[in-house]
């Protein structure tokens, strides 16, 4: 997003929604919840889906959104049991972390929402390592969108993501005048001060 120093190599959050929707639109699995963590980025899923959905011919239900901490506490597993009971729909959207899919997909999994009848969307962040056997609370009936860039040698995998990273510091310094500490994370906004060198 705009003021955004987060960069994603694969494809977008944007192209694994349209991916998600062309098998649910095949299906005619036209109602559906969002469920997100509070993962950076979750905002910006939420707001493309109902952009998808308010442009789309094809009639749509969302049912319901709900955002809640997928971290493992016992107040969150209270909050993420209830929330979770509420779900009325077969078709599940997610945007999670892997470690935080875990814990989903466990509270899930208590409440009844695991199983045949239930299909659950992620998109590859909350897949993880794909040459990876899935972890046991990951369900049956989850469909993920994963480019197939695993299939290429590791050597290629690398000079590929090594020129994509020196594409994208080049751009972001060419558009912002400057290059971020590389010791910054993904969750803190990035704002030249008037300490930091312009190149």
């Amino acid at each position: 997003g705009d003021g955004s120093t987060f960069l994603q190599l694969g494809s977008s959050i944007e192209q694994q929604i349209n991916g998600m929707f062309k098998v649910m639109e095949e299906y005619n699995w036209d109602s559906f919840v969002v469920v997100t963590s509070l993962y950076p980025g979750y905002d910006t899923y939420v707001d493309y889906i109902r952009s998808f959905i308010d442009t789309s011919y094809f009639l749509w239900e969302l049912q319901d959104i709900l955002t809640f901490d997928m971290s493992a506490d016992g107040m969150n597993d209270l909050r993420a049991r209830r929330l979770l009971q509420q779900i009325d729909a077969q078709v599940l959207l997610v945007y999670c972390s892997h470690d935080e899919a875990q814990y989903l997909f466990s509270m899930a999994r208590d409440v009844g929402l695991v199983g045949p009848g239930y299909i659950w969307f992620t998109p590859s962040l909350a897949v993880g390592n794909p040459n990876m056997p899935p972890p046991d609370s990951f369900p049956v009936g989850l469909i993920s969108i994963i480019t197939d860039r695993w299939k290429m040698s590791l050597r290629n995998r690398v000079r590929d993501g090594v020129a994509i990273v020196v594409k994208g510091v080049e751009s972001f310094r060419k558009q912002r005048g400057f290059i971020p500490d590389g010791h910054m994370d993904c969750q803190s906004p990035v704002r030249p001060s008037a300490n930091d060198t312009l190149y």
